[in-house]
């Protein structure tokens, strides 16, 4: 049977072990949330990459570098007799360089590639070969469909979902020498990547959730949630009254309308303003953080200003 232009034969069969998490067990890969500190999943703070991709700064600094690094050409080089490495053309090797594969151009590969190494510390590009076993085609794998395997003897396989769009039209397991793995920081075992979203994740979502809050406290008319008081005792039900009326007429909507509070009743501010909590030095704070992480220049992102030209 042939699958990816190999030739598929039954052999017997072979122990594969996936990888060592980042956590070090032995039971899987890649968690779908990861804890961005001891004890994160405790207190409710998870760190999603699809809403740490929505961050300002991070889809600044993951668009500024993929798009640079993909306006690079792809050289195909021969070392030459005295040693140094030349530009050459072949016609077997050259045209997968001009165009990886039927649906990308140069420039939207090497992004992809960028983008995913980045986003998730791992890429994974699938070679397609022809009969001559020449590499025709590179596709771009989904990270997330993808495990590294380990066999007794220390060989590298890789198990592959199903994926059409790169014709991988089943799951299958292929050797290393029909994947390149690029990984980014390998902090806990060689085959793991680790990209900058692991170390600003948090400060990603902090950001996130400032600008949450923000948009809910612009949406109440920039009034701050509170509390109704009275000079005297009131009952339970009179409690319940006085707040089902006031979120009925003065919340929502109905921001904004002229309150009448009889009886003594008193509005309180209860919830800090943007103001008071600081919250443009916080979000400068955190995007600065996810600058780092990537190693792009603030201003770069839109976050500082820019240099002076005596700097």
């Amino acid at each position: 049977m042939r699958l990816l232009g190999l030739t598929i034969v039954r052999t017997k069969a072979l122990t594969l072990a996936p990888v060592s998490p980042w956590w070090g067990g032995r039971s899987g890969w890649f968690p779908v949330v990861r804890e961005s500190f001891a004890g994160a999943w405790q207190q409710n703070v998870d760190v999603r990459l699809t809403d740490v991709l929505q961050h300002p700064t991070v889809y600044a600094c993951v668009s500024l570098i993929s798009g640079d690094i993909a306006k690079m050409p792809l050289r195909l080089v021969v070392l030459d007799a005295t040693g140094i490495w030349m530009e050459t053309e072949s016609a077997a090797f050259s045209p997968v360089l001009r165009k990886p594969n039927r649906y990308q151009t140069r420039l939207a590969f090497i992004k992809s590639w960028v983008i995913s190494k980045l986003t998730r510390g791992n890429t994974y590009v699938l070679k397609q070969r022809d009969n001559r076993q020449v590499v025709t085609a590179l596709y771009v794998l989904d990270p997330a469909r993808v495990t590294p395997l380990v066999a007794p003897d220390g060989a590298v396989y890789y198990d592959l979902r199903q994926d059409e769009l790169a014709d991988v039209p089943q799951q299958v397991v292929v050797p290393a020498s029909e994947v390149i793995h690029d990984t980014m920081n390998t902090l806990y075992h060689p085959l793991v990547g680790f990209g900058p979203l692991y170390a600003c994740g948090l400060a990603a979502t902090l950001g996130l959730k400032m600008v949450t809050n923000s948009a809910k406290f612009f949406a109440n008319g920039s009034q701050p949630s509170g509390i109704l008081t009275a000079p005297q005792e009131v009952t339970t039900a009179q409690a319940e009254d006085y707040k089902q009326r006031w979120e009925t007429g003065f919340t929502g909507d109905n921001v904004g309308k002229v309150a009448v509070l009889g009886g003594g009743l008193k509005y309180e501010p209860l919830r800090q303003t943007a103001v008071d909590s600081q919250l443009t030095e916080q979000w400068k704070s955190s995007s600065e953080a996810i600058c780092a992480a990537f190693h792009v220049p603030a201003y770069l992102a839109g976050v500082g200003p820019m240099p002076t030209y005596n700097n």
